[in-house]
């Protein structure tokens, strides 16, 4: 299916016309396994399945990628998680920020089904990663929810705490899997409290401390009523 996406690099006023191919979504890409394992204990606790090897890649189809500032979910357990989001054009990497959407209920049946039943979010704006690479662990990633008119932080960290862009790159490489048009979505950092929490709005902001730039992208849930008749 046709996806194609029209992302704005940062800072040099250009359009980027970026053709979705494939997605891929990290689960468990943590670099402290400590961490890692609180997400994993945090999910458990919702009847999620644990992962046989970490970390998990899950293919996801391509039209689940967009910008968009609002889609519909079927009920109020569903919620995002910041990543970092990797995309491939043209033998050129850029990266931007993004949510893995899960319908939490679904995920405790099936992982991978779960990560069908939503969009998967990212920014319109992207920086080039050849722009960034050399400080890498120190680009921040901060998420807030609002649920109700109050807003709360929810996830707060650095890239650092991930896998890298070269790991995950190697990574590919040993599943022979390409990377000119495809979206790679990272995994995600803790959160406070070590458990998850749902709203109506997600606000996801990646910083870039040392050039002193941010990419900021929001997003609203509009509730399905309940099945009629």
């Amino acid at each position: 299916m046709e996806n194609k996406l029209i992302l704005n690099i940062q800072g040099i006023n250009q359009k980027l016309e970026f053709q979705v191919r494939n997605i891929f979504n990290a689960g468990y890409a943590g670099v402290n396994q400590e961490k890692v394992q609180e997400h994993i204990d945090e999910l458990a606790k919702l009847g999620v399945e644990t992962p046989n090897t970490i970390p998990t890649l899950y293919p996801v189809a391509n039209q689940l990628a967009t910008y968009s500032g609002s889609f519909q979910v079927q009920h109020n357990e569903t919620s995002g998680e910041i990543e970092y989001v990797l995309l491939w054009a043209d033998n050129e990497m850029y990266v931007t920020v993004g949510s893995d959407h899960t319908d939490r209920k679904l995920e405790t049946f099936s992982v991978p089904m779960s990560k069908q039943a939503c969009p998967n979010i990212l920014a319109r704006e992207v920086w080039k990663f050849e722009e960034v690479k050399d400080h890498w662990n120190q680009i921040e990633l901060t998420c807030w929810i609002r649920s109700n008119g109050e807003e709360q932080l929810y996830q707060k960290g650095t890239c650092g705490e991930l896998m890298s862009p070269e790991k995950l790159i190697e990574n590919f490489k040993e599943m022979k899997i390409g990377q000119d048009g495809h979206v790679f979505y990272s995994g995600t950092i803790g959160t406070f409290g070590n458990s998850l929490a749902y709203g109506d709005e997600y606000v996801i902001e990646m910083n870039d401390p040392v050039l002193n730039r941010v990419i900021t992208h929001r997003y609203k849930l509009e509730f399905l009523p309940e099945e009629i008749g």
